[in-house]
C-alpha cells in the first residue's frame, strides 16, 4: 500500500494568476478536488477555509482579526478537533469523490500529489500545517499596482451588474416578504480604489513571506511575470515542487499559449505609473520595480 502524501497548499494574494498555474498543475495529473470553481478552487476546502473566517468575523478583504483568532489558545485546539474530523469524515467526500473517497483516510490518506488552492490559505495556512504538518506551500505572487487595479475593474463591474439588475426587479425586491436580499449591491468595497487594494496586497505578501521563510526548502514562490515570460523554466519548477514528471510534449503545447506581454500591464497606462512611482519603496520591498524597465 503506498504510503500517504501531504498536499501542496496554494497560497497567494487574489488576481495573481492562481488560476492559470493551477489548470497546468492539473493537467499534469495534480488533484485539487471536485467541484471545482470558475477560479480552480474546490468547493470543499473554500468552505473550511470561509468557515474559519467566520469564527474570526473576517474576511478575505479583511483578514486582520485572524490573528486574534489563531492566538486564541482556549479555541484553537477545537478549530483543529474539528476541520480534522470533517477533512477524514464524510464530507471529505465532496473534496475527494466517492472513488477515491472510499480508499479510506479522507484527506489525509491520499498517495497521488494533491492539494488545495484559495488565497484565504494565506492566513488559515498555521491552522493546515499542525493538521498536515509535512505539507508543502506553493507561493504565487504578481505586481502590486496590477493586482490592485484588477480588484477595481472586478468590484466596479460587479457593482455596476448588480445595480442594473436591481434596477430591472426593484419592485420585487423592495416588496419581497423575504427581504432584505442576501448580498448587497457593491462587494468588498476596500477594493474599490487602488489604495485600498495595494494596501491589501501588501498584507497578503508580508504574511505569505512570513509562511514561506519559516518553511524553508518546502516552499516556492513563483511570479506570476516570470511565469509569463520564462514559461518553460517556471512550469517546470512548479510541477517538480508538486511531485509531478513534466511531459516535455505536454509543457511545449502548454508553454505556446503563454503571453509575455500581458505580464506588467500597468506599465501601459499613466495614472497606474504614476500610483506605482508615488509606492516605489512598498513595492520594492516585495522585488517589483514602479518605473516601466527598471530593476527593482
Amino acid at each position: 500500500m503506498s504510503a500517504a502524501r501531504p498536499p501542496v497548499i496554494i497560497i497567494g494574494m487574489h488576481r495573481s494568476g492562481t488560476s492559470l498555474l493551477t489548470r497546468v498543475l492539473q493537467q499534469n495529473g495534480f488533484f485539487m478536488g471536485r467541484g471545482a470553481s470558475r477560479n480552480e478552487e474546490a468547493a470543499f476546502t473554500n468552505a473550511v477555509n470561509a468557515w474559519i473566517f467566520r469564527q474570526a468575523s473576517a474576511t478575505w478583504d479583511r483578514p486582520e482579526s485572524m490573528d486574534e483568532l489563531l492566538a486564541d489558545e482556549a479555541l484553537r485546539p477545537w478549530l483543529l478537533d474539528y476541520i480534522g474530523g470533517i477533512i477524514r469524515g464524510p464530507a471529505s467526500l465532496r473534496f475527494l469523490g466517492l472513488r477515491r473517497g472510499l480508499r479510506g483516510g479522507g484527506l489525509p490518506g491520499q498517495t497521488a500529489p494533491w492539494g488545495w488552492k484559495d488565497p484565504r490559505n494565506t492566513y488559515t495556512l498555521p491552522l493546515w500545517l499542525e493538521l498536515f504538518p509535512d505539507a508543502r506551500v506553493l507561493h504565487i505572487v504578481r505586481h502590486g499596482v496590477d493586482v490592485a487595479e484588477s480588484l477595481r475593474s472586478r468590484r466596479r463591474h460587479a457593482l455596476e451588474g448588480n445595480i442594473a439588475r436591481y434596477r430591472r426587479r426593484r419592485a420585487a425586491y423592495r416588496f419581497s416578504p423575504f427581504a432584505p436580499k442576501r448580498r448587497g449591491f457593491g462587494p468588498q468595497a476596500r477594493c474599490r480604489t487602488l489604495e485600498g487594494g495595494f494596501g491589501l496586497w501588501l498584507q497578503y505578501l508580508a504574511r505569505a513571506g512570513e509562511h514561506t521563510a519559516a518553511l524553508e526548502d518546502r516552499a516556492l514562490t513563483v511570479r506570476y511575470e516570470d511565469l509569463l515570460s520564462r514559461p518553460r523554466r517556471e512550469l517546470e519548477r512548479a510541477l517538480t515542487f508538486c511531485g509531478l514528471r513534466p511531459d516535455p510534449r505536454a509543457l511545449e503545447s502548454t508553454v505556446a499559449t503563454f503571453r509575455a506581454d500581458r505580464a506588467h500591464a500597468w506599465r501601459h497606462d499613466d495614472a497606474l505609473r504614476a500610483f506605482a512611482a508615488a509606492r516605489a519603496d512598498e513595492l520594492a520591498r516585495f522585488g517589483y520595480a514602479a518605473v516601466p524597465g527598471e530593476a527593482p
